[in-house]
Parts: structure tokens; C-alpha cells; sequence
């Protein structure tokens, strides 16, 4: 009878170790979770600031402007590089999209909706984006292109019209 009894005691005690340990291990799943999604939100942002500090550097803030205000000046070099620069937005917005359909990160709206215009308020780059649709982005939702699209292709030059001359 003692040998059944401390068998069964050490049964229940493995059992209740695995189950501590499948609890645990849910727990870490669910921390690495969080902080992946953490780590995918920064790099996105990061990756916005990067274009946007790209977008300021001195010889290509003169070829974005050029793309705003008289996009049929542009060389074949610049028209490159404003096409690689749309493209890496575009690439962003891919990614940010497609892991919120797999509810992995959520800031796809964001990166749309908030920073679209910067990247798509003129009539260079809402050509661009036309000719590059939707083939290239079919799984994207379909907001996503009637948001760019959407975006006034003046709104560029309104902005930087409306910001302080300098004195």
C-alpha cells in the first residue's frame, strides 16, 4: 500500500510539473509575441524616418521637388530614383499590410492613411502608382489603393506652399 500510495504521489507531481511547464511555455510564446510585434512597429517607423531623411538629403530633395513641380524635366537618372524612392514606400506598405492580415502587426492604416500624402501628393508619383497597380499588389486590401489614389495629386505643393517662407 506505501509503494502505491508514493507512486501516485509521484504521478501527480509529473503531471502537475508538465502542466506548470505547458503553462510557462504559453507565457514566453506570448511575450515573444508581443515583443516581435514591437520590433516589426519600430522597424517600420524606422524605415519611414529613413525614407524621410532620404527624402531631405540635398541632391535628392532637388529631384523630389522637380518630380512635384514639373515632373516632365525629370532625366531618366531622376525619374530613377524617384521610382526607387516610391518603391520603397510602396515595398512598406506591402509588408505592413500583409502582416496585418495575419494580425501580426497592425499599423498598415497608419502608414497609409497618415504618411500617403507625403509620398503620393503629386501627379508624378500618383502616375507611378497607377502603373504599378494592382497586379503587383492584388493581395493588398482594397482600400489601400483607393486611399493612394484618393490622395489630392496638388497636395505636395499645397503643403510646402503653406509652410513659412524664410525670412
Amino acid at each position: 500500500m506505501k509503494d502505491t500510495s508514493w507512486k501516485d504521489v509521484a504521478e501527480l507531481i509529473g503531471i502537475v510539473a508538465i502542466v506548470a511547464s505547458l503553462v510557462f511555455v504559453g507565457m514566453q510564446m506570448q511575450q515573444d509575441r508581443v515583443h516581435a510585434r514591437a520590433e516589426l512597429g519600430a522597424d517600420s517607423f524606422s524605415n519611414l524616418a529613413t525614407l524621410s531623411i532620404e527624402l531631405t538629403s540635398a541632391e535628392f530633395a532637388t529631384t523630389f521637388a522637380k518630380a512635384i513641380e514639373r515632373p516632365e524635366e525629370l532625366t531618366t537618372a531622376e525619374k530613377l530614383q524617384v521610382n526607387g524612392y516610391l518603391e520603397a514606400y510602396a515595398y512598406l506598405v506591402i509588408r505592413d499590410c500583409y502582416l496585418k492580415e495575419r494580425e501580426v502587426f497592425v499599423e498598415c492604416e497608419i502608414i497609409v492613411r497618415e504618411y500617403g500624402q507625403r509620398f503620393f501628393g503629386n501627379h508624378y508619383a500618383q502616375s507611378w502608382w497607377k502603373l504599378q497597380r494592382p497586379g503587383d499588389l492584388s493581395f493588398m486590401p482594397s482600400w489601400v489603393d483607393s486611399a493612394i489614389t484618393g490622395i489630392d495629386p496638388e497636395s505636395n505643393v499645397g503643403l510646402l506652399d503653406a509652410l513659412p517662407e524664410k525670412r
